[in-house]
C-alpha cells in the first residue's frame, strides 16, 4: 500500500520531520491520497499510448499492469522520493553532496517532462515549476540531426551555462 511506503520513507529517511509533525498519521495519508490520485493521471494518460488494437486479454493485462507500475514508479518519484533524505550524521551536506542531489533530482524531472504531451496541463505545470530547464527539455524534443557531435556538445554546454546561471539558490 502507498501508505506503507510513505510511512516508511519517512520514518526511515525523513526523521526529524516525522517528529515536527503534529499528526503524522494524517499528514501520511493525505499524501499517500495524494499520490494514489497522481497515479491514476498518469495511469490515464499512458493507457491511451500504450493499449495497441489487437491485443488479446493476456497482452491487455499485461500492458496495463506495466502502465500502473510505471505510474507508481513516477508519482512516487514525484511526491515522495524528491524529498531529500536527512542526514542524521551530518545535517550540513556538503555543497558537492547537494549538487550531486539536485542534478539527480532535475534529471529525474527531465526525463518525466520529456514523456509528457507537449501543450497538456501536466507539461505546462512542469514549465512553471522548473522554468531553468525548460530550454534542455525543448532542445532534447528538436531535431538535431544536422548538427556534428561537436556542435551538439557545445550547444548543449551553453545550455547548461545557462541553467546554472539561472537555477534557484538552494
Amino acid at each position: 500500500m502507498i501508505i506503507d511506503q510513505v510511512r516508511t520513507y519517512y520514518t526511515t529517511y525523513l526523521p526529524r520531520t516525522t517528529q515536527l509533525l503534529e499528526d503524522p498519521q494524517t499528514h501520511f495519508q493525505q499524501l499517500a491520497d495524494q499520490i494514489s490520485q497522481r497515479i491514476e493521471q498518469i495511469s490515464t494518460q499512458l493507457e491511451t499510448d500504450a493499449i495497441t488494437p489487437g491485443q488479446d486479454y493476456l497482452q491487455r493485462v499485461g500492458t496495463l499492469n506495466t502502465v500502473r507500475a510505471q505510474a507508481t514508479e513516477m508519482a512516487l518519484a514525484e511526491l515522495l522520493y524528491s524529498m531529500p533524505p536527512e542526514n542524521q550524521d551530518d545535517p550540513q551536506p556538503s555543497r558537492t553532496e547537494r549538487d550531486l542531489l539536485v542534478m539527480q533530482q532535475e534529471e529525474r524531472a527531465v526525463e518525466q517532462r520529456l514523456e509528457m504531451e507537449p501543450g497538456s496541463p501536466e507539461a505546462s505545470e512542469w514549465d512553471r515549476r522548473y522554468p531553468h530547464l525548460v530550454e534542455e527539455v525543448h532542445w532534447m524534443l528538436s531535431d538535431h540531426d544536422e548538427l556534428t557531435a561537436q556542435q551538439k556538445r557545445e550547444q548543449l554546454a551553453l545550455i547548461l551555462e545557462r541553467q546554472d546561471a539561472a537555477r534557484p539558490a538552494r
